[in-house]
C-alpha cells in the first residue's frame, strides 16, 4: 500500500469550537524576565491593555495581590493574569514596594530580560511574561475570563501539563542559546494557552457565557461563518437557512446565547477585525474596508465610529504614536 503524503497533509486537522478559539490566541510580542529576588524585596507591577502577565515560581515562595485578594505561590507554581491587571508580588514581609519602571532590569535580547533585586535574605527564583494578543476572538476570550488564574504544582489534574512546560521555560530562560528566543515564545504561548484551557474545562454551563454558543451546532456554525467570511453580505435570512432554522428561532437563539442579535455580532467582529488590521498592518483604509465587507472608504469610517468611538485614522495615529514612544 502506498503512503499518499500529498493526501494526507491536505487533510484538516479537525478540532472541536473552543480549541478552533484557543488556536486563535497567537501573541504578537512578547517579552520574558528571569527574576532572582532576595529578601526583603517587594514590586509593583502596573496594569498593561491586551496583554496577559505570568508568573512562575521556579523556587522559592512568593505572595500576590490583586485587588483585595491575597495569594502565596511556593516552587512550581504558576499565576496567570489574562487581562493583564496591576497586581503586587513580595517575599511577604516588605512593604516598600518598587514600581517595574525602577527596576534594575538588564536586557539580554530584546525580549530576553534578567533581574537581580532585594537584599542579601532568602532567595526567590521566578520565570516571568508579557505577552501581547491583538486578534478579535483572543480579546473577546479575555473578556470572560477572570481576573487571575492559579495553577498550583500539586493541581489535581492526571497529567499537570503547566508543571511540564513551566519546566521547559526555566530551562531554555537558564542557558540562553541559539533559538532560544523563538523557543521560549512557543511555549509562553503554549503555557498560557494550557492553563486557559485547564480552567475553560472546570467551568459550569451558567459560567462559560457566550462559548457556550461556540458548542451550539447552529449557532456555532453561524459564528464560524461570519468568522470565516466577514466580508460577506451576510442577511439574518441566510444565515438560518444555512444552519436550517426558521428567521424567528435562529434570531432568538443567537441573541439568547451570544448576547446580541446577529447583526449586531457581524458588525462588532467587523469592526474588531478592522481594528487589528489598523495596529498591525499598513493596509490602506479602503483595502480593509473591502476586506470586511464595505464597498467604500466612507462608508467603513462612519460605521467605524460608531461601533469604536473613533475613526480609523485616529485610531491608527494613536497606535503609531505610542509604538515611537516605546520604542524611544
Amino acid at each position: 500500500m502506498n503512503f499518499d503524503y500529498k493526501n494526507r497533509i491536505n487533510v484538516p486537522i479537525k478540532d472541536e469550537p473552543i480549541g478552533k478559539l484557543l488556536d486563535s490566541l497567537r501573541m504578537e510580542s512578547a517579552f520574558f524576565t528571569q527574576s532572582r529576588l532576595s529578601m526583603p524585596w517587594a514590586l509593583d507591577m502596573p496594569p498593561m491593555n491586551n496583554c496577559m502577565m505570568f508568573h512562575i515560581v521556579v523556587d522559592g515562595s512568593a505572595v500576590f495581590s490583586i485587588g483585595k485578594t491575597e495569594l502565596q505561590l511556593n516552587t512550581g507554581d504558576f499565576i496567570l493574569f489574562p487581562k493583564g491587571e496591576g497586581h503586587t508580588l513580595s517575599d511577604g514581609s516588605c512593604k516598600f514596594f518598587t514600581p517595574l519602571d525602577e527596576l534594575p532590569i538588564k536586557a539580554v535580547t530584546e525580549r530576553y530580560e534578567t533581574l537581580q533585586f532585594g537584599g542579601s535574605g532568602k532567595q526567590t527564583a521566578m520565570v516571568c511574561g508579557v505577552l501581547l494578543f491583538q486578534h478579535p476572538l483572543a480579546i473577546k476570550l479575555l473578556g470572560i475570563l477572570p481576573s487571575y488564574i492559579l495553577i498550583n504544582q500539586d493541581s489535581n489534574a492526571p497529567i499537570n501539563m503547566v508543571d511540564n512546560i513551566s519546566s521547559l521555560l526555566d530551562a531554555e530562560t537558564s542557558t540562553i542559546g541559539i533559538g532560544a528566543e523563538a523557543v521560549i515564545a512557543r511555549l509562553a504561548d503554549i503555557l498560557v494557552i494550557t492553563a486557559m484551557r485547564q480552567y475553560l474545562l472546570e467551568l459550569s454551563d451558567e459560567k462559560i457565557g457566550w462559548l457556550g454558543a461556540l458548542e451550539d451546532n447552529r449557532i456555532g456554525n453561524a459564528l464560524e461563518l461570519i468568522h470565516e467570511s466577514p466580508d460577506h453580505h451576510w442577511s439574518l435570512e441566510e444565515l438560518a437557512q444555512n444552519v436550517g432554522m426558521s428567521r424567528t428561532s435562529f434570531a432568538q437563539q443567537f441573541k439568547r446565547l451570544v448576547g446580541n442579535t446577529p447583526m449586531e455580532y457581524l458588525t462588532e467582529w467587523r469592526m474588531s477585525l478592522a481594528y487589528s488590521k489598523l495596529q498591525l498592518s499598513k493596509d490602506s483604509m479602503l483595502a480593509i474596508a473591502l476586506d470586511i465587507g464595505y464597498q467604500s472608504e466612507a462608508a467603513f469610517s462612519r460605521a467605524f465610529k460608531k461601533v469604536i468611538g473613533q475613526s480609523p485614522n485616529e485610531i491608527r495615529k494613536a497606535y503609531q504614536t505610542s509604538s515611537v514612544e516605546q520604542k524611544t
